[in-house]
């Protein structure tokens, strides 16, 4: 066992534990989760404990009860035999002392009036009977307040709520740089309560305004999809909806409309939506036509790719192919060849001379008509024919 609390580092002088035996954290520590927040378990098993026994820690010497069923049963507020036992926090204490202390910490009491008596020893503490009652205390007698906020989310025994004058209470709230704050302020740690820009409302933390923000306000489930861990909200739907016209694609069937949220990232979603949704006045052809994904392919060769053996697809050119190519390139040498002042009649029966197209296989027949062509037009055919192949 370490000589600290398990829970807030400091000495462990006084050792609170349950049935389960662990002796790690301190009895302040346990008398403030089981009084105020409600919790009954072990702080490091976590196994509930309905009573727990609080005596001083000495390390290996500190005092062990093996079996809770041997405390007295159905304690009452007080003195029980040998030791003292204490209501709100189900605890049992073998020093009187220290059974006051924590008695004291756990009730209501005004810490001014605690103060006060402790420094003239006169007797004005009071008892309240709930929260409220104290708050009127403090206005009425002393001029001060407690932070609601602070009030329910921090959770501390109530003689260590910070007392605020209501100037400082608001710069506790907006800024959290008031006097009072002290230390919290110049770490940083606290910069005040966060707001609600929408309601003007603080909120205790963080964790409580994204809670509030998320029950009560609207963000768009698209964007955040598109810019996760970002949060753009919007003050109620009708805000939203306008978003959803303006960046996304709003369904506008009455029937969506009133169902909220019926929107889409692209055009072709809606478009398919509607298709399959409010089609009913649409013809068979019409929904294939709507629900087709359009496509658009585009092929890229370079002249590495066309060398490489086993990489992507190779064209290989047949022997007719070659021999149109001979048939071209004579025609052109021909045509460049012979004078200008020949007709275009004797150039053909230059080329028709040069190669026999009766030769050519049949597939390069429908090619022949390039023979009776000019120079100029049989040059840009050939060159896009190359390009091809």
């Amino acid at each position: 066992m370490d000589d600290s609390c398990a829970v807030c580092a400091e000495a462990l002088e006084w050792v609170a534990y349950g049935a389960c035996a662990h002796r790690d954290v301190c009895s302040t520590c346990v008398a403030r989760l089981r009084c105020i927040c409600d919790d009954r378990r072990c702080c490091i098993c976590k196994t509930e404990s309905s009573i727990v026994f609080v005596t001083k820690a000495l390390g290996d010497y500190t005092r062990i009860i093996n079996d809770f069923l041997l405390l007295p049963p159905e304690p009452k507020e007080g003195r029980m035999g040998s030791y003292w036992y204490h209501e709100d926090t189900q605890a049992f204490f073998d020093d009187v002392d220290h059974y006051k202390m924590i008695k004291a910490m756990c009730r209501l009491s005004c810490s001014v009036c605690d103060k006060e008596e402790s420094n003239d020893g006169s007797k004005r503490r009071g008892k309240f009977r709930n929260i409220n009652q104290l708050k009127g205390h403090l206005f009425h007698q002393h001029k001060l307040h407690m932070c609601s906020l602070c009030l329910e989310g921090r959770k501390v025994f109530i003689c260590e709520q910070k007392l605020y004058s209501r100037a400082q209470l608001n710069q506790h709230i907006s800024t959290g740089d008031s006097e009072v704050d002290g230390s919290e302020s110049e770490r940083g740690g606290f910069m005040g309560h966060p707001m609600c820009e929408f309601c003007k409302t603080p909120f205790y933390g963080d964790n409580e305004l994204y809670t509030h923000m998320s029950t009560e306000h609207y963000t768009c489930h698209l964007c955040q999809r598109q810019h996760p861990g970002q949060y753009e909200y919007y003050k109620n739907y009708d805000d939203l909806e306008i978003h959803f016209r303006r960046d996304h694609f709003l369904c506008d069937d009455e029937g969506c409309l009133a169902k909220k949220f019926i929107v889409f990232q692209t055009e072709a979603e809606l478009k398919r939506h509607n298709t399959i949704e409010h089609a009913g006045h649409m013809s068979r052809s019409q929904r294939n036509a709507a629900l087709q994904i359009p496509t658009s392919f585009r092929y890229r060769r370079s002249s590495e790719q066309d060398n490489r053996q086993g990489r992507g697809r190779t064209f290989r050119r047949d022997q007719s192919e070659n021999q149109l190519s001979i048939a071209i390139q004579a025609s052109l040498e021909t045509a460049q060849s012979e004078s200008t002042s020949r007709d275009r009649s004797s150039s053909a029966q230059v080329i028709s001379d040069r190669v026999d197209l009766s030769d050519i296989d049949p597939i390069v027949q429908p090619f022949e008509s390039l023979t009776a062509t000019d120079p100029e037009t049989t040059f840009e055919i050939s060159s896009s024919l190359g390009e091809f192949f």
